[in-house]
C-alpha cells in the first residue's frame, strides 16, 4: 500500500494511505481526501478533504466523487483516527494549508470554529 504525507498549516505532518475508489472501505472513522496525481506524476494533489465517523457509509455513492473525477481524481486518501477532536484538527490543519479546490473559501469560518474548539491557532495567509 502506498502512502501520502501532507504538511498542515501547523507544520505537523499527516500520513494518509492511498486507495483506489472501488476498494472496500471499513467502518472506521477517518479523514479522507479525493486526490489526483501531482504535477509530473509526483505526489498527490488534494481536491476534496473531509472527515467522517464511518468511512464505508460515507464513501458509498459520495455526492462529491463525480465532480472530483472531472477534476482528475483517481484515488481516495485515508487518514484513520478514532477520536473526533483529532479528525477535526487534521481536517482544519490540512484544509487551511492545502486549500483543496472543491472545499472552497466557504469553509473558512467552519474550519476556524473547529480549530478553536480543538485548541489550534490558525494563521490565514493572503
Amino acid at each position: 500500500m502506498s502512502e501520502a504525507i501532507f504538511r498542515g498549516i501547523s507544520g505537523r505532518l499527516h500520513r494518509f494511505s492511498v486507495h483506489r475508489p472501488h476498494e472496500q472501505f471499513g467502518t472506521a472513522p477517518a479523514v479522507y481526501c479525493f486526490a489526483r496525481p501531482g504535477p509530473g506524476g509526483r505526489g498527490w494533489t488534494p481536491l476534496f478533504l473531509s472527515r467522517t465517523g464511518n468511512l464505508q457509509k460515507r464513501l458509498a455513492n459520495h455526492e462529491q466523487w463525480p465532480e472530483a473525477q472531472l477534476l482528475g481524481a483517481t484515488h481516495i486518501l485515508i487518514h484513520q483516527h478514532d477520536e473526533r477532536d483529532a479528525r477535526e484538527y487534521v481536517e482544519a490543519d490540512l484544509a487551511t494549508a492545502l486549500k483543496p479546490a472543491m472545499n472552497g473559501p466557504f469553509l473558512d469560518a467552519e474550519l476556524t470554529e473547529a480549530a478553536e474548539e480543538s485548541g489550534v491557532r490558525l494563521v490565514w495567509a493572503a
